[in-house]
């Protein structure tokens, strides 16, 4: 529109000095204005649907980090309370929603950033836990049979005896807590090479050791507690 406004503007100038008269421009002006104001008005708009935008995917940002940080604070001592890991479970699908409607290109970067770091917290609350851990045993050392028949065993509370209590994790609330810790199927690896040669020099002098490292693995690797050397070292 600004644009169309110019080349009206020039012409008009143009015809006045070349054919029609100066009052070519005073006929097109109106035009012009239009032209303008409708112009200015669709930029206006514009920046105010980049706003919304922005608004509506910055909220969306935050909600899912608070359901990560949710999650996290309910496992973060590493108990196996039904209760709260069904909780987690729950604040783990909101925040896989949530991120969905991240929608501006630095939120996405930062939501990745948090999912990276809350990938950890679920991998250690699941890393090395015994079959026992998720029946709900207090000891999840004993045995598997037997922790199994503790997830469901009598209990007396508040005077009351519940001759069935459910004590063993939720499967869907495993699985939840499961899919944060893993990797998602498109990640991209951001880490784009190793050391140049000529990057390598400089190590020599500033980082010894690293360089001592790096240049013992060109020349050999590990494999099974042995070490053999590599034929392709140069």
């Amino acid at each position: 529109m600004i644009l169309g406004a110019a080349v009206i503007l020039f012409y008009s100038i143009f015809a006045a000095e070349f054919e029609e008269g100066y009052e070519k421009i005073v006929t097109n002006l109106t035009g012009i204005g239009i032209m303008l104001a409708l112009g200015a008005q669709l930029l206006t708009q514009a920046k105010n649907i980049s706003d919304r935008n922005e608004k509506r995917s910055r909220f969306f940002l935050d909600s899912c980090v608070e359901a990560y940080e949710e999650a996290r604070k309910l496992l973060q001592d590493g108990n196996n309370e039904r209760s709260k890991w069904i909780a987690a479970g729950r604040a783990l699908i909101h925040a896989k929603k949530l991120a969905s409607n991240v929608s501006v290109d630095t939120h996405l970067r930062v939501l990745k950033l948090h999912q990276l770091k809350y990938r950890g917290y679920f991998h250690g609350a699941l890393d090395k836990k015994m079959a026992a851990f998720f029946y709900g045993a207090k000891d999840d050392s004993v045995p598997v049979d037997e922790a199994a028949k503790l997830s469901t065993a009598k209990e007396m509370e508040g005077g009351t005896l519940y001759t069935s209590t459910l004590k063993y994790l939720e499967e869907r609330s495993l699985r939840a807590v499961w899919e944060a810790a893993q990797w998602p199927d498109d990640y991209q690896e951001l880490l784009e090479r190793g050391f140049s040669d000529q990057e390598r020099g400089r190590l020599m002098v500033l980082y010894p050791g690293l360089y001592d490292f790096l240049e013992h693995k060109r020349h050999f690797h590990s494999a099974s507690g042995e070490l053999f050397p590599r034929n392709d070292a140069q």
